[in-house]
């Protein structure tokens, strides 16, 4: 059997820049099994797989595989997915709330500003209390424990469908500088039940951007993310729980990521807000697609 796919890069308007997602149009007559087979072959970051809602009121089932498991929810796959689905005309461009059935539940996906932008809606966040883990975590990113900004804002896990391990970063040079020893970070994310290390500064390239981060996750077969899409909405929403920036700013973050890589990523999120509470999150961004191809099976 022959299945048609799409790779299209995401959080970025450049090919070859972002975050590249391989997206498969019929993955209804696949197995678990060869799902992950292929995801593996395809050595991305996430592959996703477009699958009938069957009763679900969605447009469209999609499943998401790291090269080692599969996911609930994740941030880029989503975006790709239904950037490739308005492509392609299997759901009407414009202002159309395409509806995405994943294991996390059904996500809603919407045009914002202009055509190619588009944004997620993520849950509302979980917070855990905070970490007394800087020295820890300094000696797993092969830096100075006074690089790690805990003074100021703390080690914390936030979830908006996948929970992320927040680290601030005093600067960019000493983002610059991390090197991860991959067993000991594995042993720790392990611990802490999470899959993701998210290390963030203020400091950035470009003047518009809010923060500049790098993201981690060896256990789904990602050593380094160029974009995370789910960390990003629970970055806003660690933003502005932990006042790092106003509440009106919260209102457009924009994050850059990938950079270290190669892979420059732009990320929006936008923290929606009512009496100073959350009320929503989108996470969005722009795509191109780069590749059309089969993979025999």
């Amino acid at each position: 059997m022959k299945y048609l796919f799409y790779q299209v890069d995401v959080f970025t308007n450049t090919p070859f820049g972002g975050n590249p997602l391989a997206v498969f149009m019929d993955g209804d007559g696949l197995t678990d099994e060869a799902m992950q087979k292929i995801a593996k072959e395809m050595n991305l970051s996430e592959t996703t797989f477009i699958l009938s809602p069957g009763k679900l009121l969605a447009d469209f089932s999609i499943r998401i595989f790291t090269p080692e498991k599969e996911l609930s929810f994740a941030g880029h796959p989503t975006l790709g997915t239904a950037h490739i689905l308005r492509e392609t005309g299997k759901v009407p461009m414009g202002d159309h709330i395409i509806k995405l059935a994943m294991k996390a539940g059904i996500i809603n996906v919407i045009q914002k500003h202009k055509e190619n932008l588009l944004f997620m809606v993520q849950r509302l966040p979980e917070f855990r209390l905070p970490l007394n883990y800087a020295k820890e975590i300094s000696d797993i990113l092969g830096i100075s424990k006074s690089f790690i900004n805990s003074s100021s804002y703390p080690i914390q896990i936030v979830s908006t469908g996948l929970p992320v391990l927040m680290v601030p970063i005093i600067s960019l040079n000493a983002l610059k500088k991390i090197t991860v020893d991959i067993n000991k970070l594995k042993k720790i994310l392990a611990n802490l039940g999470t899959d993701i290390i998210y290390v963030f500064t203020q400091q950035t390239i470009h003047s518009n951007a809010s923060i500049h981060s790098r993201a981690f996750a060896p256990d789904l077969g990602i050593s380094e993310d160029p974009a995370t899409g789910s960390a990003a909405g629970a970055m806003g929403a660690y933003l502005f729980k932990n006042k790092v920036i106003s509440n009106h700013a919260c209102k457009n973050i924009c994050i850059e990521q990938g950079y270290q890589m190669g892979r420059p990523s732009s990320l929006h999120v936008e923290v929606e807000q009512e009496d100073n509470e959350i009320k929503s999150i989108l996470v969005g961004g722009e795509s191109v697609t780069v590749i059309e191809g089969w993979v025999n099976i």
